[in-house]
C-alpha cells in the first residue's frame, strides 16, 4: 500500500516538505522555499514550489490564510496534518527494515 502523497507523482517529496514546513505555522511561499532549503538542502524552484502548493490546496491539505493583500500565507489543514502524520509514521515503521537491507558492514 502506497502513501497518501503518492497521488502527487513527482510532487510527492516536495509536498511532504511543504507540509512539514507548515507544521510550524503559516508561511508565505518565499519562507516555505527558504525553510525547505535550510532544513533539507533542497532548492525548490518556483515551478515546483507553486505546483506543489496548488496540488496541496486542491486536495484540501493546505489553505490560504485570509489577508487583505499578497503575499498570501498558507497553513496546514487538519486533513493535511493527518496525512503528514501518517506519512511520517510510515517512514518510521519502514526505516529499520531499510537499514537492515542496506547492511554496510564489511564482509568477513
Amino acid at each position: 500500500m502506497g502513501s497518501a502523497l503518492d497521488r502527487f507523482g513527482r510532487f510527492a517529496r516536495p509536498a511532504q516538505q511543504v507540509l512539514g514546513t507548515l507544521t510550524n505555522g503559516p508561511r508565505v511561499p518565499a519562507t516555505i522555499q527558504a525553510e525547505i532549503g535550510a532544513r533539507c538542502g533542497v532548492d525548490l524552484g518556483p515551478g515546483t514550489l507553486f505546483g506543489t502548493i496548488a496540488r496541496l490546496e486542491r486536495h484540501a491539505l493546505i489553505e490560504i490564510v485570509p489577508a487583505p493583500a499578497p503575499p498570501h500565507a498558507y497553513r496546514l489543514t487538519a486533513l493535511g496534518a493527518e496525512i503528514l502524520e501518517a506519512q511520517l509514521a510510515s517512514v518510521t515503521r519502514h526505516a529499520p527494515a531499510s537499514a537492515r537491507a542496506v547492511d554496510r558492514s564489511p564482509a568477513r
